[in-house]
C-alpha cells in the first residue's frame, strides 16, 4: 500500500477531480457555462501539481507519460483557443463577409484540436494503465474506480477530436462527468491505513484439566501388601479392608 504522504497527494487529485466535474455539469448552465468551465480547466491543471508530486517518490513511467502528454494537450488546446478567437475577432462585425483570412484560423484551429484530443487520449491511456498496473497500491474498488474514469475520459477526447458529427459533443460531455466523478473516488484513499491481518490470541487461555481417574490399584492399609481381587480382608497380614 502507499505511504500516507503519497496517499496525501492522491487524495488531493481526487478533491480536484471533484471539483472539476461539477464545474463540467454546471457547465451547461447559460451565461455562466464559460466561466464554470474555465474554473473546472484551472483545477485539472493544478492537479497534474498533485501527480507529479506523488511521483517522486514512486517513479512511474506511465504517470509521468499521464502529467506531460496532458500538460502538452492543454497547451495545444490554448493555441487552438487563441487561433479560433482570433478568427473570430476578425469576422466580427462583418457577418456577410466570408474571406480566406476567417477560412484559415478555422481549419488551423481545428487541426490542432484534433492533435490535442489525440495526445489527451493518450495521456488517459497512462493514468487507465497506471491504476491498471498498480492496483496493489490502492484499495480495490477505488482502483477500479479510477481506472474505469480514466478509461471513460480516454473516450470523451476522442468524442471531442469527433465534435464535427454534434451529437459526439454530448457523449463526450456526459463521459466527462462519469469519468470525472470516477477519479473523485481517490479522495477516499486517506481514509485507509495500512494494517497487517494478525490473528487474534485470547487474552487467557482455557485450560482443561482433567479430573484425576481414580487408580485401580489396591494395597493394605496396614502393611502395603498388593491387593487383587474383592476380597475384604488381606491376603498378606490378614487384616480388614473394608473402612470401619
Amino acid at each position: 500500500m502507499l505511504n500516507v504522504d503519497i496517499k496525501k497527494e492522491f487524495s488531493e487529485f481526487g478533491k480536484k477531480m471533484k471539483i472539476v466535474a461539477i464545474m463540467t455539469l454546471l457547465s451547461i448552465i447559460p451565461y455562466l457555462g464559460t466561466i464554470l468551465s474555465f474554473i473546472g480547466f484551472i483545477f485539472a491543471i493544478m492537479a497534474l501539481s498533485d501527480i507529479r508530486s506523488a511521483n517522486y517518490k514512486l517513479k512511474q513511467s506511465s504517470l509521468e507519460n499521464y502529467r506531460s502528454k496532458y500538460s502538452i494537450a492543454i497547451v495545444f488546446r490554448i493555441i487552438s483557443t487563441v487561433i479560433s478567437g482570433a478568427g473570430s475577432f476578425y469576422s466580427l462585425g462583418r457577418p456577410f463577409s466570408f474571406s480566406i483570412l476567417t477560412l484559415i484560423p478555422m481549419i488551423i484551429s481545428f487541426i490542432i484540436n484534433i492533435i490535442a484530443g489525440a495526445i489527451e487520449m493518450d495521456a488517459w491511456r497512462s493514468l487507465t494503465d497506471f491504476f491498471n498496473q498498480n492496483r496493489s497500491l490502492f484499495p480495490t474498488h477505488i482502483a477500479l474506480e479510477a481506472s474505469e474514469g480514466s478509461d471513460k475520459l480516454r473516450t470523451a477526447a476522442l468524442m471531442n477530436v469527433l465534435s464535427f458529427l454534434i451529437i459526439t459533443i454530448l457523449i463526450g460531455w456526459i463521459l466527462q462527468i462519469v469519468g470525472y466523478f470516477k477519479l473523485a473516488k481517490l479522495e477516499e484513499i486517506i481514509r485507509y491505513t495500512e494494517t497487517t491481518p494478525t490473528t487474534p490470541v485470547p487474552s487467557t487461555q482455557q485450560v482443561s484439566l482433567a479430573a484425576p481417574t481414580p487408580s485401580n490399584k489396591k494395597f493394605c492399609p496396614n502393611c502395603g501388601a498388593k491387593i487383587t481381587g474383592e476380597g475384604k480382608f488381606c491376603g498378606e497380614c490378614g487384616s480388614s479392608l473394608t473402612k470401619s
